[in-house]
């Protein structure tokens, strides 16, 4: 038996048990489903309700079901056009693997592409550390890259709710595989279209963040000596709203925590300078109350330092959107997909083909404290015996498995999938009851 066989069994299993009712509006969404090794297969169905869809799920029990961000008057008609759109939500995506985590030295690999050169190493590199040409990435995902994930997922959430009033319509999805979706279905974005679509999306990677526009403007001293001992004018925090009561809470909250280690690498200034400055945090942030950033401390460049320190609690704060990679192997913010109206993406409640994991739909108040590769598995637990395995050590279920050089190894069914559906394994026999075996009893 193959591999494609065995995994769908498996899934045929799985939806043969389920009831599905996760769509919104679903007879009005187009959907996609993909085969083993390719997410998208066909795209332009529709169904007329859950019963439907659920009926078509356990017939065909496809690896990859997804569902679009839109809605339309005829979601199966094509072109694009012919649908008729009534509305799209919002939807952000972040991926673990494409977000900047020491985990990945341990857990991907890279190989180049140059057959001459041959040469490969840990971690993620889009370019040959030995010759220059480009490089394929192995890309794992563990507890640590996926927590990353959720957190820009959560930094993400606040912004919508706190800059945008939009604390109504939000779900949080995650995909089963690498990341999370936030969906955004409020009434208020529905009809936003594509520019609009992107000043939000600059507004939340602050892109083009004006500190002017924000009311945070220097007023130099006095003669070309005194040139840096002016002070900043800046909102004051009764009145701040957006990226400035942001700005100004965290410069409030550094200040507060008294670490002098972190107000110098903010301002670029000596530790020592730093613990002048925490010396008078009290009167630095009573200042900062009326609307100005001033301190009397004369060691301290006073527009180099306020500036440096805005620019490092920006970068800190602002959401870091899911990348791409561009035909010259770079990574760039993936601005198109962000704000695609005409996007599918998992739907919630079924099985993620390339990794058997659970795409489950998570509580925004429970994100925190989500666990997905734990929570996530949705498949049996008997064992299946694999002929070889490839793999580094990785996590599923509450416990690690690997790593696998090559060798024969028995793990339970959900960890099985992970690695067949990838192309890591190869299966040995299988039983009577359709799960491998040691020995292909």
């Amino acid at each position: 038996m193959g591999a494609e066989v065995f995994l769908r069994g498996l899934l045929r299993g799985f939806y043969s048990s389920r009831e599905i009712n996760s769509v919104p509006d679903v007879s009005m969404r187009e959907f996609g489903i993909g085969d083993f090794g390719r997410k998208i297969s066909a795209r332009h169905l529709s169904f007329r309700s859950h019963a439907e869809m659920n009926s078509f799920l356990r017939e065909k029990a496809p690896f990859y079901i997804s569902y679009s961000c839109a809605r339309y008057e005829l979601p199966s008609a094509r072109p694009m056009e012919a649908k008729r759109m009534l509305g799209a939500d919002l939807i952000y995506e972040f991926d673990a693997d494409e977000l900047p985590t020491d985990c990945k030295k341990s857990h991907d690999s890279w190989k180049c592409r140059s057959e001459s050169c041959g040469a490969s190493g840990a971690g993620r590199a889009l370019r040959c550390s030995k010759c220059g040409s480009a490089a394929d990435v192995e890309e794992w995902v563990c507890p640590e890259c996926l927590g990353e994930a959720k957190r820009q997922s959560l930094r993400l959430i606040s912004f919508l709710q706190d800059d945008f009033g939009l604390s109504g319509g939000i779900a949080v999805n995650f995909s089963g595989s690498k990341g999370f979706h936030i969906h955004v279905r409020s009434g208020e974005v529905q009809g936003l279209s594509r520019s609009a679509r992107l000043e939000l999306l600059d507004y939340l990677t602050a892109t083009g963040l004006d500190m002017d526009s924000l009311g945070f403007s220097y007023v130099a001293g006095r003669g070309k000596e005194n040139r840096e001992s002016g002070f900043f004018v800046c909102p004051k925090k009764s009145g701040a709203s957006g990226w400035a009561k942001r700005i100004l809470a965290e410069f409030e909250r550094v200040f507060e925590s008294g670490d002098a280690s972190r107000l110098g690498l903010m301002g670029g200034i000596r530790e020592s300078s730093a613990k002048k400055l925490l010396k008078e945090k009290h009167r630095i942030l009573s200042h900062m109350d009326k609307g100005l950033l001033a301190f009397s401390t004369k060691e301290v460049p006073t527009n180099r330092f306020w500036k440096s320190c805005m620019a490092c609690i920006v970068a800190d704060l602002k959401v870091e959107p899911t990348l791409r990679k561009t035909n010259m192997d770079t990574l760039e913010v993936d601005r198109q997909t962000s704000v695609d109206i005409n996007k599918i993406v998992r739907v919630p409640g079924t099985i993620h083909g390339s990794t058997g994991l659970l795409a489950e739909e998570v509580a925004v108040d429970g994100l925190k404290g989500f666990a997905p590769l734990d929570e996530c598995l949705a498949l049996p637990s008997g064992d299946v015996s694999l002929a070889s395995a490839v793999a580094p050590r990785f996590y599923l279920g509450g416990k690690f498995f690997g790593p696998f050089g090559g060798e024969g190894a028995v793990l339970p069914a959900f960890a099985a999938f992970y690695l067949l559906a990838r192309g890591s394994a190869s299966l040995s026999g299988v039983s009577g009851s359709g799960v491998a075996v040691p020995g292909g009893v």
